[in-house]
This record gives structure tokens, sequence and C-alpha cells, in this order.
């Protein structure tokens, strides 16, 4: 007994035509005819009957039917199965964040969702917010990463995978004095500052300052003020993820920051109502269980 044979017998209980059967099967009608006797043959019983130009299936065909379904419906899933790890092993994922998540969040998840899924080709795209949107709104990625202060695309889901805060990161070799002490407005226009040019979540703070350098590189800002005496406003993901043994700045709340503004999240972003590849719902499934680690 193979899949065919059975499939024929699914199909004339359908259309009660050989004629539609071979149609729908894309072969001929003595194909169809051959395996229905073939068929017979085989179980040692009458399981096809011609009532008025009608083949009908006898008592025999009828309980063979839902059988007929069961092993179909195993094969089908066998095969889903089969595809489903072929896909999640050969799969590739196209990511794309602000530059906040793609510098400190999210190459640690990259690099352990990769040692899972090591036939897995993944394209991180490091870009501004407006144009990580629109690689989203235009198909070319597959999830974005973006701050909940951001306006999000129609049609997507946004989920939260990570809270972080805004503060201020000053050198580390540093004396602690009064004049370098993080204090609030006061402290403004106290001291040098160097400024991320890009668009971050970070804008609102240091549109406070009058800022002496921009670096369009958050690694750089934070050498240029490990280097001297100058701060910065700073994610605290940035410096608590750092896993060098001296660093080079030490990050500081920022008290005058109300509770709100002081806390944002990191979010998931993808098309709302769009079916996710098997590789998709993997990265999506881990991220949600992983989350993007923050070291306090």
């Amino acid at each position: 007994m193979n899949i065919l044979k059975l499939r024929i017998l699914m199909l004339i209980d359908k259309f009660h035509k050989a004629t539609d059967v071979a149609e729908a099967l894309q072969v001929k009608q003595p194909t169809v005819s051959f395996h229905m006797k073939s068929l017979e043959k085989e179980m040692g019983v009458s399981l096809f009957s011609l009532q008025q130009g009608r083949i009908m299936l006898t008592e025999a065909g009828k309980k063979l039917l839902p059988y007929a379904k069961q092993i179909i419906s195993l094969e089908q899933e066998a095969r889903q199965a089969v595809d489903e790890l072929t896909e999640e092993s050969k799969g590739q994922l196209h990511l794309g964040a602000e530059s906040i998540s793609g510098t400190y969040l999210l190459p640690t998840i990259i690099a352990k969702f990769a040692q899972q899924y090591p036939e897995c080709r993944i394209q991180l795209d490091i870009k501004s917010p407006d144009a990580i949107k629109q690689l989203l709104k235009q198909g070319e990625i597959d999830f974005a990463f973006l701050d909940d202060r951001e306006s999000l695309p129609e049609n997507t889901v946004a989920e939260p995978v990570a809270s972080d805060q805004i503060g201020v990161i000053r050198s580390a070799s540093v004396q602690v004095s009064k004049s370098a002490e993080v204090d609030g407005p006061n402290m403004l226009d106290m001291h040098t500052w160097v400024k991320y040019s890009g668009a971050s979540v970070v804008d609102p703070y240091s549109s406070l300052v009058k800022s002496h350098l921009k670096i369009n590189s958050w690694e750089a800002v934070k050498q240029v003020v490990g280097g001297g005496e100058a701060l910065a406003f700073f994610p605290a993901c940035g410096v608590h993820n750092d896993d060098s043994s001296l660093p080079s700045v030490e990050w500081l709340p920022y008290p005058e920051a109300d509770r709100e503004r002081n806390r944002y999240q990191i979010n998931i972003v993808y098309p709302q109502d769009t079916h996710l590849s098997m590789m998709q719902r993997a990265f999506l499934d881990f991220t949600r269980r992983e989350g993007l680690e923050i070291k306090s």
C-alpha cells in the first residue's frame, strides 16, 4: 500500500469520477484506474462500485477511508517536519537596529543564537531609527530593534525585550571631587561635554548641554570621556555590559531625569499578521526567552 493509492481513494470519495481524480493528481486516467484495481487486489476486497456513472466507495472502502486520511495526514506532517528542520538549519535572518541596541545589546544575543543555529546566515544593519523603520516597512529586514520613544510603522507588533536608562559617564580615573559630582542642572555648564551625533534616545538629555565635540560612534564617545575629564550622556547598557576588566568610564544616574524619562524600553518590532519562517520564529522565541540582557 502506498500513499498515492490512498490519496486516490480519498479523491474518489470527493469527486466520484476517475477523470476528475486524474486531473487533480495531474496524471492520466488509466493510471488512476490501475492504482484503484491494485489497491483492491492488495486489500483482497472490493473498494469501489459504479453507480449511475459515479464511482462510489463500498462499505469496505468507507471503512478504509478514515485510515487513509490519517496516514496521508501523518505523511504531510512528516514532510513538514523535515522541511522545517532544513529551513531552521539553513535559513537566514536580516536584522535592523538603532545605534544603542545594535552596538551594545544585539551582538551578545546574535552570538548565542548562532551557536544554536550555526547554518543560519545573520546580517545586522545599524542605522538611524528612521532608516530602520523604512527598511522594515519595505520588507527588507525581518526584525527591527527600536526604543519605545519611537513611533512605529503601521501594521507592526512591538514586544519589549530590555529596559535601560540614561545617565552620565565620566572617566573612571578622575578623582572624585565636588566639581566632578553629577548633581543635576548645576553641573551642566561646569564641564566639557561630548555628544553622540546620531539620532537616539539620548537626544533629550544631550540637548541640555553645549557640546564641545560631536562623534557618530558610541565607543569613540566613551574613549574620549575615558581619556580625559569630559562628560557625556550615555546609555547604561553601554557601560554595564562592558566586559573589560579595567573600564575606562563609570556610569552615574542623572538625578534630574524624572522616572518616566529616565528609563526606556528596547522593543523587537516585526510586521503584523505576516507568516514567519521557521528561522524567524526560532529567533523571535529565542529573543523572548533570553532577552537582551543588561548587566547590572
